[in-house]
């Protein structure tokens, strides 16, 4: 294959993915205080039909952002469970509800008094895709603690952001992408990216005696491949299936 057709080729490659249908999105949130549900928005991926903690709890079979049951299960764990404020915060002002999504979370922290679990954590099973994200949203009624987050290969460390996040007319979502202990990135949520497998397990650490946090919630976003409808059309199948040899 000469250069010009190899890059003409990429060139159409992109193309075909780029136009793929939308990824699938599954999306959950802990509610304290704190309600993403039915056609509420949320996420740095926007969708509606959110699996809320209350009043259903769904552990099994979550829906996706069309509404259509998964074969994705959930479990949860945490110290107990905690708010950036008292009460529901609202919808943004831009319409979505993103600072119902931080206002709850999964607590836990270290402390004097040595609590039985020290870190949050949620474990996705049943993912039916072959490549996927996860974004995971994580809280604080704390500014400026340090935590770290991880799924057992890669860890994310971030310093929280506390009432801030959700004080304005729209929630502030800040991502972090430090891997390093020098860098505590002011945050609220980190993407696990090109993930494969069937489960995934997330975990948030605090850093310090008696600084508390812990997950909000995560949104599972699929990884679309190119259809083969799309690709044949392009002349690009025969390509894809040797890329895969």
């Amino acid at each position: 294959m000469n250069p010009t057709h190899t890059t003409r080729t990429l060139i159409l490659l992109s193309l075909a993915i780029a136009t793929t249908a939308p990824a699938a999105t599954v999306s959950w949130n802990y509610d304290r205080n704190g309600t993403v549900t039915g056609t509420a928005v949320a996420g740095v991926v926007p969708v509606a039909n959110w699996n809320n903690s209350w009043p259903s709890n769904p552990t099994t079979d979550l829906i996706d952002d069309i509404g259509a049951s998964t074969t994705i299960d959930l479990s949860y764990a945490s110290f107990n469970n905690w708010n950036i404020q008292g009460s529901h915060p609202g919808v943004d002002g831009d319409g979505s509800s993103n600072k119902e999504l931080l206002n709850g979370y999964l607590n836990a922290g270290p402390a004097g008094w040595n609590p039985p679990v020290t870190s949050s954590s949620v474990a996705i099973s049943q993912i039916p895709y072959a490549s996927y994200n996860i974004i995971v949203y994580f809280s604080s009624d704390g500014a400026n603690r340090e935590g770290q987050v991880g799924n057992g290969s890669t860890t994310f460390y971030f310093s929280t952001l506390g009432a801030a996040s959700i004080a304005g007319s729209n929630a502030t979502l800040t991502q972090t992408t430090s891997t390093s202990t020098s860098d505590y990135a002011g945050a609220n949520y980190a993407i696990f990216s090109s993930l494969s497998g069937a489960s995934q397990t997330i975990t948030l650490q605090m850093r310090d005696n008696d600084e508390w946090g812990g997950i909000a919630g995560f949104q599972v976003v699929a990884v679309p491949e190119p259809s083969a409808a799309l690709l044949g059309g392009l002349g690009l199948l025969g390509l894809l299936r040797r890329r895969r040899a």
